[in-house]
């Protein structure tokens, strides 16, 4: 990583505040000519809200999230005793009536108060059914009085509520269930309960939160069901995995595009538990002032917990992640992933998403320079390197490694690179699915590589050099430096353009060079360094750009498909000498006009650390 000593219009930082701008602040026409060699794009006629939408936020029961399990238990009709630490819930009865079994559930939803609430789920695993054909009446209710997980019994059980029934067969969907270590969210014992108006009712005060009730006719039947509890055992063939425990899935502030982030601040949580460790982090972007109070509403770490169980990854050394984007899952299945690296751990992985439960795929490069990672839609993953020698290199310090769909394959990883090629301080990659071509981002260069054939096409690569630094001696002389490239993201609503951040600040580059888009301002890139052909490709005409570009030391820059807004981070204090030795900042910035007033930023906590922020979008451009 480098950092500049170039003069720059600086400002502190300031409180938060703002509207939201257009979509269309961000984007400018283009006729998109062709790259040399390729067939010309058509114009961008529709606004990226209607082509590449993101997600809504999406939070599920977790320790480290927003929404947290409070307690559950069973109860018997033939004893007294307290069940609440065993790892399974029983509901029904076994023999006729003679013994009946309840289970009780409870959650925190406090922390969704005054959030659109569009849908909520309760997620149970069924681990055991007496009679697979048997479909007697079972039913989920809201409990309308307060209760013990410790000293409940069936005789001082309490109350449901009156009209709010949620019924279902006792019948098991496929039985028997069958477990997926790798990727729980596939298991065949997986059963969702629609709870939108009680999660609403919880969280907006207008139905008390006593949590529900599972039961089932206790007569005339011997249907009888077992669910995994809110303790995991490892012993168990099911109720091993955490993503198996009751848990509310909440879909909330629709239209409102989540921020992930990596923190590499480890919080300190209640209890010690579970241990303070960095995390990827995802924030609701509705209002990041209220960041400090509510956290993210969701975290992620490939450990035990998310079904991360191999060892030899060494997800325990995680660090919050350095690169991570939402992409189609393609040939891993339906539903969207998460793509993500960390520097200092080492591990990359292909996540299911939403469920952030297990893996798709996942090796550990090595830890030290991991920059940048990207999902190609064949299923391959590209990593990025700022300093390891690829590719037989003794003198470039820097390279891209290409890994296969078959080298991730779960229990059985292999992280020798198919393929290695030299780029000197490679910090980030992007896939563009439509051209079938890779850009990355070195710290000279920005380089375009056809993708043939589940490889590289180096040989037809293409490179565009970053405009240079103006920065000052020592003695108060000026000369020449590089730009060092940072961060490489798609303009959504805009196929032709490419967000570039530098040492020196943030541009974006037309792929096509279809015409001129570059003024000379006083900020970076001068006009002396982006000449001829250039002025058509390093374009700084887009709206709000003394705004996004007020900065140096880019770590990370992207816009938000919905809303126009820009988010970016830069090198603490976001000025031209920060701490050389922390490239984070407990800022994200939100830009959403064209003054440095109307500037938003977010933080969790002064103590977080933030490298790079991307907007939940899964989508290639």
């Amino acid at each position: 990583m480098r950092r500049s000593t170039r003069p720059l219009f600086t400002r502190g930082l300031l409180a938060t505040g703002g509207g939201v701008a257009l979509l269309a602040s961000l984007l400018v026409p283009s006729s998109q000519a062709a790259v040399p060699g390729e067939t010309a794009p058509p114009p961008a006629a529709v606004t990226a809200a209607e082509t590449t939408p993101g997600v809504s936020p999406m939070a599920q029961t977790g320790p480290r999230n927003i929404i947290k399990r409070l307690s559950d238990t069973y109860i018997k009709s033939t004893d007294t005793a307290d069940h609440s630490q065993e790892h399974l819930l029983h509901v029904g009865t076994p023999d006729n009536g003679a013994t009946k079994y309840r289970s009780f559930m409870r959650f925190d939803v406090a922390k969704l108060r005054g959030a659109p609430i569009k849908s909520a789920s309760l997620r149970v695993y069924n681990s055991f059914v007496s009679d697979c054909a048997a479909k007697a009446g079972m039913s989920v209710e809201p409990v309308s009085q307060a209760w013990d997980q410790s000293t409940i019994t069936w005789a001082n059980q309490p109350a449901v509520v009156a009209g709010r029934t949620y019924e279902f067969g006792l019948g098991h969907p496929a039985c028997p269930d069958v477990p997926n270590k790798t990727n729980p969210a596939a298991s065949n014992g997986i059963y969702r309960i629609d709870v939108t108006d009680w999660v609403t009712g919880w969280a907006d005060g207008t139905l008390p939160n006593h949590g529900v009730r599972f039961s089932a006719q206790e007569t005339g039947s011997s249907g009888y069901k077992d669910f995994c509890s809110m303790n995991p055992v490892s012993t168990d063939y099911a109720c091993h995995a955490a993503y198996n425990a009751p848990t509310l899935e909440v879909e909330f502030n629709e239209g409102h595009t989540p921020i992930v982030t990596g923190n590499s601040y480890g919080p300190t949580y209640p209890n010690n538990y579970p241990t303070a460790h960095a995390a990827l982090e995802f924030f609701d972007s509705t209002k990041p002032s209220v960041w400090p109070g509510s956290g993210p509403y969701q975290r992620w770490i490939p450990d035990a917990y998310h079904s991360v169980l191999d060892t030899t990854l060494k997800g325990d050394t995680w660090a919050g992640g350095t690169s991570h984007k939402l992409r189609p899952g393609g040939v891993h299945g339906e539903g969207d992933v998460l793509v993500t690296g960390d520097g200092t751990s080492g591990f990359v992985g292909v996540i299911p998403y939403p469920s952030l439960a297990g893996y798709h795929w996942a090796i550990n490069v090595g830890a030290g320079d991991l920059h940048g990672v990207e999902l190609l839609d064949d299923g391959n993953v590209l990593v990025a390197f700022a300093s390891r020698k690829l590719n037989g290199s003794t003198t470039v310090n820097g390279g891209l490694a290409l890994y296969s769909k078959a080298q991730g394959t779960p229990g059985s990883w292999n992280a020798t690179p198919a393929q290695q090629v030299s780029l000197g301080e490679a910090h980030e990659v992007v896939y563009d699915a439509a051209a079938k071509a890779v850009w990355a981002i070195g710290g000279k260069e920005l380089v375009r590589y056809p993708y043939v054939a589940g490889r590289l096409d180096t040989a037809n690569a293409t490179a565009f050099p970053l405009p240079k630094q103006w920065v000052k001696n020592a003695d108060g002389t000026y000369r020449d430096a590089e730009a060092w490239g940072h961060d490489l993201t798609p303009v959504y609503g805009n196929p032709d353009r490419l967000w570039v951040g530098t040492n020196g600040g943030i541009i974006q580059f037309s792929k096509s060079a279809a015409a001129p888009c570059y003024t000379d301002k006083a900020r970076w890139p001068l006009g002396k360094y982006v000449t001829g052909t250039a002025v058509s490709q390093w374009c700084n005409d887009f709206t709000n750009e003394p705004t996004i570009n007020s900065r140096p030391m880019i770590k990370s820059i992207g816009n938000d498909p919905r809303t126009g807004t820009a988010a970016s981070i830069c090198a603490q204090s976001c000025s031209e000498q920060p701490d050389i030795n922390n490239y984070t900042s407990p800022y994200i910035r939100f830009i959403t006009t064209a003054t440095e007033n109307a500037e938003s930023l977010g933080s969790a906590s002064s103590a977080d650390r933030h490298y790079r922020a991307t907007w939940a979008v899964p989508a290639y451009q």
